[in-house]
């Protein structure tokens, strides 16, 4: 699949803003994909929104990475601090 992707970046009623490499992109969501939901990754191919599962699970992934090595660094920084 080629193209730029777009990550959905929230919903509003009956459209769905985009954030992507040219910015921000508002989207009837009647054009995406049924059962689309924030977070989620898309391209546009030949003018049709399509979902990119793997591009979706990657950055999800670093997303809990990141997350859990926030936590692990506040908790260690407590432990630390505490008498």
């Amino acid at each position: 699949m080629s193209g730029p992707v777009y990550a959905v970046d929230r919903i509003e009623g009956r459209l769905a803003v985009l954030e992507g490499p040219d910015g921000r992109l508002e989207v009837e969501l009647a054009r995406l994909p049924d059962g689309i939901r924030e977070g989620d990754c898309l391209r546009s191919v030949d003018g049709v929104w399509c979902p990119d599962p793997e591009e979706t699970a990657r950055r999800r992934s670093r997303s809990a990475r990141r997350t859990a090595a926030l936590f692990s660094r506040r908790k260690t920084g407590r432990e630390k601090n505490t008498p």
